[in-house]
């Protein structure tokens, strides 16, 4: 019998489905041959910006550049200077990948991280309030896992202090709050099209949007070296321009976008009923009229044993994973740069935390063979208890 081995994300599958679109976009790059802020990037940007209902988007080339520009933007709006100082705080979340600090500290600020909501593993609002101090200047948050934080608490406690907020969006993309789209609600929101995030392109890509029309001008002139006229930088830029290819893969993928997670937000919902009775286990939330999370990743919380169920079910060929099995503040990278306040309720829920595969591809019979296995795993238990 053939060895059943089920990945955490299928992108094969999703090629085969999407592949004779795929290759027309490609065909149509090879005959303009324009790589670099062509055609294809200036039609990515207008159809995002009507399917996000924003005024500016900037294509860039990753999730991690998304987050890097933008800051830098907010700097030379705010500060006028070309880099924040160490001693200027920007508030995030401990739980996320290591991305959204090293940003902050690559952009010149301290990075302050503050505890998250137990339910939905995103920042707690009451945390970011407790944490901000005279030198605080923004806040990042993270739409983890694709489910929305509470923006609205978090944009009053913006409002009151006088903060920006940037909006990190990597794995939220189509996911809403209050009937509002993230990344639409901050001062800026940041995307990463990294190939396994919901919409995602053949190699890194990443995006900036903004309503702001000061802070799309500089992202813009970041993005190409500085430059706001060709061979005169006015400030210390980047190359982080997303590419004609990348731009022609996101195209054809946008177009399933909605489709695809709703297949996803199906098969959620498939976990849940079948695993909730399971007393070891806590589901996660399943979308409402409030938070539209899109499942980027299906993570469940595991009260007890939970590295023995990834070693069972990684023995019975289900690629389940841990995001993130290390809080940022304790990388050793990060240890020296940043302040770390009660971060309790991160440090439990790191302990938990597992993710089940779950795609628009999945099938049924893949499904029902997880589910099966993670209840094997806990009668099995039950019986050797017995």
């Amino acid at each position: 019998m053939e060895r059943v081995k089920i990945p955490l994300v299928d992108l094969k599958r999703e090629y085969i489905f999407l592949k004779r679109r795929i290759e027309k976009q490609i065909k149509e790059c090879l005959k303009t041959h324009h790589w670099i802020l062509g055609e294809k990037l200036k039609e990515f940007e207008e159809r995002i910006k009507k399917y996000l209902g924003v005024r500016y988007a900037i294509g860039v080339a990753s999730g991690t550049d998304a987050l890097l520009l933008s800051l830098r933007a907010l700097a030379l709006k705010i500060k006028k200077e070309e880099f924040f100082a160490r001693e200027d705080e920007i508030i995030t979340t401990p739980l996320t990948f290591i991305a959204t600090a090293e940003a902050i500290i690559r952009s010149g600020a301290t990075p302050v991280f503050v505890d998250i909501d137990e339910d939905t593993f995103n920042i707690s609002p009451q945390a970011i309030e407790k944490a901000i101090s005279k030198n605080t200047k923004g806040i990042v948050v993270v739409h983890l896992y694709g489910q929305a934080c509470k923006m609205d608490s978090i944009l009053k406690i913006a409002d009151k202090h006088n903060l920006f907020v940037i909006e990190d969006c990597a794995q939220s993309f189509g996911a809403q709050f209050k009937g509002k789209k993230l990344g639409t609600w901050g001062n800026v929101g940041a995307f990463s099209f990294f190939p396994s995030k919901n919409l995602g392109a053949y190699g890194d890509a990443g995006l900036i949007i903004t309503r702001d029309l000061k802070l799309a001008q500089l992202v813009t002139y970041l993005r190409n070296h500085g430059q706001k006229k060709k061979y005169k930088a006015s400030y210390i830029g980047y190359n982080s321009r997303l590419d004609s290819l990348q731009a022609g893969v996101l195209l054809t993928k946008l177009d399933y976008i909605d489709g695809f997670n709703k297949k996803r937000i199906e098969i959620a919902k498939i976990y849940n009923q079948a695993l909730k009775e399971i007393e070891e286990i806590k589901v996660p939330q399943i979308p409402d009229e409030e938070f539209r999370h899109v499942f980027h990743l299906y993570t469940l919380c595991v009260k007890k044993r939970r590295n023995k169920l990834l070693k069972f079910l990684k023995n019975k060929g289900i690629e389940a994973r841990i995001y993130y099995p290390q809080l940022i503040p304790f990388m050793k990278a990060f240890s020296s740069l940043n302040k770390t306040k009660n971060i309790s309720s991160a440090l439990k829920i790191k302990r938990e935390i597992l993710s089940l595969p779950l795609h628009p591809f999945l099938k049924e019979k893949e499904i029902k063979y997880i589910i099966s296995q993670v209840k094997k795993f806990f009668s099995n238990h039950i019986r050797r208890v017995c």
